[in-house]
Order: structure tokens, then sequence, then C-alpha cells
């Protein structure tokens, strides 16, 4: 029996978390929004049987088990803990929390109630291809690591209207929201973390055609940082979004005895002692279904039809598609971690275990608030993990908790 689902936010993503959980059999019976207008809008035009703009109202419904939220990242922590506190499964975006402080305060609520589910969507580690890759380092194909290196590059990340994305304070930028999949998919990879970075954070476009005036827009769109991982390995990433209409994405992993690559959602490696990279992994799916095999088909059908239930027509305008696509294995991880018990409380482990966990977020928040601290004092600086809570006394105004 698959729980019913609650969803927090009404963003674009929504159009396909929607359909998604419903292809692979959960029922959406809620959601939340900013604004009652809000909800009853996006719950119209998806069918969803109760909208609401009071987080309660979704929380303490009976029909309502497992709740995802991709809402602005100020209210992530203050959701998750109150979700988990009455027994309802998590599924929570990225980022996970605005500052380390709110993210441990997620982290004990999983580690109280370990009986339910409480994972990121850092939805990179769920491909295909980054399975392979990681299987391949594993097994010692590359050797030892030496160096990683990640390049992304795409469009703005800012839509029409002012909102969350436009300040850093509030979760907004390509470093929290694109860097926080790379540094978490640095570490699924290497099983290394990162020890001390250095960074160098900008924000070039502060204002657009529908955002000017005096408002000002704070988030970053260009960020290059490097790490040095536990054992002394290292990695260089940037970051630019200044490219319209584009996504690009490599992630180059080098080692004593040769490199391992992906690009796009094909994996291909070398060893150093052979004289051209070798295919080892190509994403079949992609294949099958581009544009030109696609040729003719409807976009409602296409939902039906693709292996992961993606509309790569439309909803690679929202997200890119290997994120997209990603996002989508998720849920049916959760499909198959829920379908085998009769109990809808009741869940397996295996196929979510290699979800990104809290703590994992806790760690990426670290890198982050570290690479923010080094940008601005031109230095490298320790990655350190907070133990206890900091009262929201001794915190900064915008990152103090404050009630529904």
């Amino acid at each position: 029996m698959l729980p019913g689902v609650g969803i927090f936010g009404t963003g674009k993503i929504v159009y396909v978390l929607v359909p998604c959980f419903r292809t692979r059999g959960f029922r959406v019976e809620a959601i939340w929004g900013r604004t009652q207008e809000d909800a009853e809008k996006v719950a119209k035009q998806l069918a969803i049987p109760f909208s609401t703009n009071k987080v309660d109202e979704v929380l303490l419904r009976k029909d309502v088990d497992l709740v995802c939220i991709v809402c602005s990242p100020h209210l992530h922590s203050q959701i998750t803990v109150k979700a988990l506190g009455i027994g309802k499964h998590v599924l929570c975006d990225k980022p996970a929390g605005l500052s380390q402080n709110e993210v441990l305060k997620m982290v004990r609520a999983a580690q109280y109630y370990p009986s339910l589910i409480s994972v990121l969507c850092h939805s990179l580690r769920f491909l295909p291809v980054f399975i392979q890759m990681k299987k391949a380092i594993d097994e010692g194909y590359i050797g030892e690591i030496t160096v990683c290196d990640i390049r992304v590059q795409c469009g703005s990340l800012l839509r029409k209207q002012y909102d969350w994305m436009c300040e850093e304070v509030m979760g907004g930028g390509i470093l929290t929201n694109v860097g926080s999949h790379i540094i978490d998919i640095i570490c699924y990879l290497t099983s290394k973390r990162a020890v001390k970075v250095h960074g160098m954070i900008r924000t070039y476009t502060k204002t657009t055609e529908h955002i000017h005036g005096i408002r000002q827009i704070s988030s970053d769109d260009f960020c290059t940082f490097q790490m040095e991982l536990e054992g002394g390995s290292c990695s260089t990433v940037t970051l630019n979004n200044h490219l319209p209409g584009q996504f690009n994405q490599e992630v180059l992993v080098c080692g004593t005895k040769g490199h391992v690559a992906v690009r796009g959602g094909d994996l291909y490696g070398q060893k150093k002692d052979s004289i051209k990279e070798d295919v080892l992994f190509l994403d079949v799916e992609d294949l099958k279904y581009s544009p030109k095999c696609m040729k003719g088909v409807s976009s409602s059908s296409l939902l039906a039809e693709t292996p992961d239930g993606l509309n790569t027509n439309n909803m690679s305008l929202i997200l890119p598609k290997l994120y997209l696509k990603g996002f989508v294995k998720i849920v049916s991880a959760l499909r198959e971690a829920f379908i085998s018990v009769e109990d809808k409380q009741c869940w397996v482990k295996e196929p979510v275990a290699m979800a990104a966990t809290f703590e994992d977020g806790q760690y990426i928040q670290a890198v982050i608030d570290a690479l923010r601290k080094s940008s601005k004092n031109k230095e490298w600086v320790k990655v350190e993990m907070l133990t206890e809570e900091i009262p929201d006394s001794y915190l900064p105004l915008c990152e103090r908790q404050t009630p529904f």
C-alpha cells in the first residue's frame, strides 16, 4: 500500500512531481501554497483534492503519510522537523536549509525518528551513469583518486518575478542550487569529504528587464572553487549560468591509473596506457527518446510512454533533463520502498539506501558556508561541522526560525 502524498510548494517543479507520483501509484492528496490563491490554482490545474496555505492542515491529514517539500528553503527545516514529529515520511528538496543550524535540527529529528524515511532530493546519485561511474572507481579502474574536475554551464536560474531565488540569504544562487548537487556527487563518487576549501563567488547580474528599481539581485550567478579532500586528493568546480538556453555538465575523475568522465548521460573511461577513451556506459533511454525519435508523439502521451515518465519536450524547461531523470528515479525508489509491505507506515530501506541523508545535507551546507567565508576573506577555509545547535538569539536575523 503506497502512502498518500502531501506537496509543499507551488512552483513549476510541482507540475513534474505530481504526474510522476501518480504514474507510480501514489495518491497526491493535498498541496500547500504560500497563499490560498496559489494553492487553489495549482490544485485545480492538477486535480489535487485539497489545498491550503496552512502547514498544519496538510501535515495533520490522515490520508497524508509522505510529504514532499519543494517550497522556499527558509521553510524546509521547520516543515521537516514538524512532519517527522507527527510521524510523516519526508522527501525534502535542496538546499536542506539556509544554515548548518537549521539542517542540524533536521538531522536530530531524523535520528529521533529512525523508523521514518528522511531523504534529500540530490538526484544525481540515482542516475545509472553515476552508479556505473562509482562502480568503476570502487573497482579500481582509475587507481587512487587524484583530481576531480567538474564544470557546469547553464542559463539563468532567475524567474521573471522577484522571489527567494534572487536573494543569497534566502537560498538563491547557483552555488546553493547547482553547487549543492555537485558537492554531494563528489562525496558520493569518491567516498571522501572536503577538509578545506577556497572559492570565488560572484553576482554579475544584479538587475534584469523584470527585476530592477529599488530591488537588486544578490544571489550568485558564477562560482568557482577548489576543495581539498580527505587523503590529499582535490576537486575543482566551475559553475556558470551565463549561457542562455544551454545546459552542459561534465564530471571528470582522474586517478593514478586513468580517468572516468560523465558527459551528459554517458560515461567514458581511459587507462593511462591507452591512446583513446572507451565508452563505458551509454544512456540508452536518451538514444531511444531523442527529439528525432519522438517526432510526432504528443507531449501528453510522452509522460506515460518514456521509461522514466518524463515529458522531455516541456519539462527540461523546469530542470535540466539529467536532474529531472534523477528526481523521477528517487520517486521510483520510494515506490519500491513501500510497495512490498502491507502497512503504509512500514518500508524497506534498500531501495532508498543510496539517497542523500540529512547528515549529508549538513555536510553540504558546511562546505557552502566555508566557501562563502572563503570568497569574502579571500583565503582557504576549513570545513567545520556543527555538533550543537546555536540558539536563535545568537544568529543573524536572516537565519532565525520564525513560527508559521
